[in-house]
């Protein structure tokens, strides 16, 4: 029964997310999947990338093919991100502040996070780039 019990409880923290906390969200991550007020959109190519490392992140992605950054600070409190972006390819996003919840799975290789833009609400799903080489769990809703 004991051993049961154990694998429920591993299987479960694979299975569902998890609030983040310091740490897991450094490294590089690609986006896997997006939608925008609920309909799914085809990834953008080349694949969208970000970056964070010691407080600092970048994303870079391009749009109608030419290449877009946004590079700034985080800061992750109580399992909410605020990305405060210092420099874009986007003038009139700089200063702005995006706040997020991160869902990690149980593995910390992908995440996804829900941000409401006032008109728009964005759902993500980013995936550690490591996951070509590395087992991760795959938990998405298309396949891309």
């Amino acid at each position: 029964m004991r051993k049961i019990l154990l694998l429920l409880c591993s299987f479960s923290s694979f299975s569902f997310g998890h609030g983040a906390s310091t740490g897991d969200l450094m490294g590089t991550w690609r986006l896997v999947e997006y939608a925008v007020n609920g309909q799914y959109q085809d990834l953008p190519s080349p694949t969208p990338i970000k970056m964070y490392m010691n407080g600092e992140f970048v994303v870079m992605f391009y749009l109608e093919n030419k290449m877009h950054f946004n590079k700034g600070k985080y800061n992750l409190q109580k399992g909410e991100v605020t990305e405060t972006i210092l420099a874009s390819s986007t003038e009139s996003l700089v200063g702005e502040n995006i706040e997020f919840k991160p869902n990690f799975m149980g593995d910390k290789n992908s995440f996804y996070l829900n941000v409401d833009f006032g008109d728009n609400k964005s759902f993500e799903r980013w995936e550690k780039t490591h996951c070509d080489v590395v087992e991760c769990a795959k938990v998405r809703t298309r396949n891309n």
